[in-house]
């Protein structure tokens, strides 16, 4: 079953070749995450810490759009 198409448009980026989105605030992140539970799909956080950019959050999907 494919995503839903607002979950697919979030991921625009790729992180390690792997589709990706990219969050600066963490409730977003969880809400992102939440939604991705409700609808049954695979994926992968990271958290990546930098003096530039501070803290993001990276949520890699695990399975093919």
């Amino acid at each position: 079953m494919p995503l839903p198409l607002i979950i697919q448009n979030r991921f625009v980026e790729t992180y390690e070749g792997i589709p990706a989105a990219r969050f600066n605030n963490s409730l977003e992140a969880k809400n992102f995450e939440e939604a991705l539970q409700h609808v049954g799909a695979s994926y992968r956080t990271k958290i990546i810490k930098s003096k530039k950019h501070g803290r993001q959050f990276v949520i890699t999907l695990l399975e093919a759009l």
